[in-house]
C-alpha cells in the first residue's frame, strides 16, 4: 500500500510528513550535497511544498518510512519550466498545464535500501504505480521532472518509459536532464505486471477509515489485507470490513464513500 496524502487528509499525517521532510534532508542535502536547499528545523522544504502538493509515502508494518514521492499540478507553476527552462529543448510541448503534474523528491530510506530478500526495490515501482493510478483518475496525461544522469541507466531498464526533453546539462553535482512520462493505462498495467500486482496500490485514508479502524497503522493493515487474497476466512467483522475496503479500492464512482458517509450519519444520529 502507498498512502496518498493531499490537502484533504494531511492533518492525519503530522509525524509521518515530518519524517518525510527529515528524510529529504538526509537524501538531498547530506547525501547528494545540494547545499542550496532550505532546511527548517531539521527538514528539507521548498516553495512547492504547499497546499497543492500531493505526497505518496510507503511505510513498513510498524509505520516506518520507506519510500516517498511528491506530485504537484503545474497549471500555476512548475520547477522544470520556471526555474530550469534551459533543460527543455526548443519546440518541445509545454511542460505546464491542467493535464501535467510535476514529480519530484523521489527517495527511499537507508533502512529500506539495506533490506535483503525477495521484493527488494519494488517499493519504488509501487510508488510510481500509485502515482499513475491517481493521475489516470484525475485526467493527468503527463508527469514532468528532472533526472540526474547517474540514475538514467537504471531508468532505461525499468518498465517506465521516461523521455528526455532536452540535452543534459552540467550542474554542480553532475549532469541533469529534463524528463517526461506519458501516462496511460498500458503503462500502469506494465508496472503492475513487473511487480506482480493486480489490485490498486495507492489509497487515500480519510476520517471514515480512522473511525472504522482507529489509526493509520490499523488502516494500512486492513487495506493491505484487502489487497491480498486470503486463503482462510477471518472473523465476520474483519471479512465485512475487508470486503468494503476492497470495494473502496476499486470504486471510481464515489459510491463506496457515500455508503460509508451514510453509515457515519446513522451512527451519529
Amino acid at each position: 500500500m502507498i498512502h496518498i496524502i493531499t490537502s484533504e487528509n494531511r492533518h492525519l499525517y503530522g509525524p509521518q510528513l515530518w519524517a518525510m521532510h527529515e528524510e529529504r534532508r538526509r537524501q538531498c542535502v547530506e547525501k547528494n550535497g545540494w547545499v542550496d536547499l532550505v532546511v527548517l528545523d531539521g527538514g528539507e522544504v521548498d516553495d512547492y511544498d504547499d497546499h497543492r502538493a500531493i505526497y505518496l509515502l510507503g511505510f513498513d508494518d510498524a509505520m516506518r518510512l520507506e519510500v516517498g514521492l511528491r506530485l504537484r499540478p503545474t497549471d500555476d507553476r512548475c520547477m522544470l519550466a520556471d526555474k530550469f527552462a534551459h533543460l527543455i529543448a526548443p519546440g518541445e510541448t509545454s511542460k505546464k498545464g491542467a493535464d501535467v503534474w510535476e514529480a519530484t523528491r523521489l527517495f527511499t530510506t537507508e533502512a529500506y535500501r539495506e533490506r535483503k530478500g525477495s521484493g527488494r526495490g519494488e517499493r519504488v515501482f509501487e510508488c510510481w504505480a500509485a502515482a499513475f493510478e491517481l493521475a489516470l483518475r484525475r485526467g493527468v496525461s503527463r508527469f514532468v521532472g528532472m533526472i540526474d544522469l547517474q540514475l538514467y541507466p537504471g531508468i532505461l531498464n525499468s518498465p517506465i518509459d521516461t523521455r528526455l526533453v532536452g540535452i543534459p546539462r552540467p550542474y554542480a553535482f553532475g549532469l541533469v536532464a529534463g524528463s517526461e512520462i506519458a501516462i496511460s493505462q498500458a503503462l500502469l498495467d506494465r508496472v503492475l505486471e513487473a511487480i506482480g500486482r493486480e489490485s490498486p496500490i495507492g489509497y487515500e485514508i480519510d476520517a471514515l477509515d480512522m473511525m472504522a479502524f482507529g489509526d493509520l497503522a490499523a488502516v494500512q493493515r486492513q487495506v493491505t489485507r484487502a489487497m491480498t487474497p486470503q486463503l482462510t476466512a477471518g472473523a465476520e467483522r474483519d471479512e465485512t470490513l475487508a470486503a468494503e475496503t476492497l470495494f473502496r479500492l476499486h470504486d471510481s464512482s464515489g459510491q463506496a464513500r457515500r455508503i460509508w458517509d451514510g453509515r457515519a450519519r446513522s451512527l451519529n444520529a
